[in-house]
């Protein structure tokens, strides 16, 4: 499967279903994607979030809530992937890490941003980019928990990153390029898929 990921990391102005052709996020995807697909219709099309829908915040990349109600369209069916992002508090600190239940307030935090898109069977969703340095005990908790929330619920993923040099995570690989950093990897593990043969 090869997929385009058709812009990393809306944000800013840019809106979602508002329909303002300067801002609005979805309507530029599926020009953008339709114009892929009439070149190739055997790509997967890959649309990221925006960073605020309706006032509510996000990720960039990360808040797909306005695709409930405005959906992509595409002209070549079952070709849509949604894609999230989503970090910790050491990145951001987003309204839901001082709530009183954290961690556990996570699950419904990604249900409304993004997860909800699995459950109510409306588009796949693949989360593009997540990851942490792992120094502190509230991005290892959250580590924990969406890694736990990936595996229950089958999402596919990549890790951001595998190269030690990324400012806000670090990498898989240690500051050597070669070490691989055990307590990430660890966490990761049990979500992977099994290596082929």
């Amino acid at each position: 499967m090869i997929g385009v990921d058709l812009h990393n990391e809306p944000h800013g102005a840019a809106t979602w279903g508002a329909g303002n052709m300067a801002t609005d996020w979805r309507l530029a995807a599926e020009r953008i994607g339709n114009a892929v697909l009439s070149v190739n219709p055997n790509l997967l099309i890959i649309v990221e979030g925006v960073e605020k829908y309706q006032n509510t915040p996000g990720w960039w990349g990360g808040n797909l809530r306005g695709a409930k109600a405005a959906p992509v369209r595409l002209s070549v069916a079952n070709r849509l992937v949604y894609s999230a992002h989503d970090y910790p508090q050491s990145v951001y600190a987003q309204p839901w890490f001082m709530a009183a239940d954290y961690p556990s307030n996570l699950p419904s935090v990604w249900d409304d941003a993004w997860g909800y898109l699995v459950d109510e069977n409306i588009a796949p969703v693949w989360v593009g980019e997540f990851g942490t340095k792992y120094q502190t005990d509230a991005d290892k908790k959250w580590l924990q928990a969406l890694v736990g929330y990936l595996k229950e619920r089958g999402f596919s993923f990549a890790y951001w990153s595998l190269n030690p040099n990324s400012g806000d995570t670090g990498g898989i690989l240690q500051d050597d390029w070669m070490t691989v950093n055990q307590d990430k990897q660890s966490i990761l593990q049990p979500a992977l898929a099994p290596l082929l043969p």
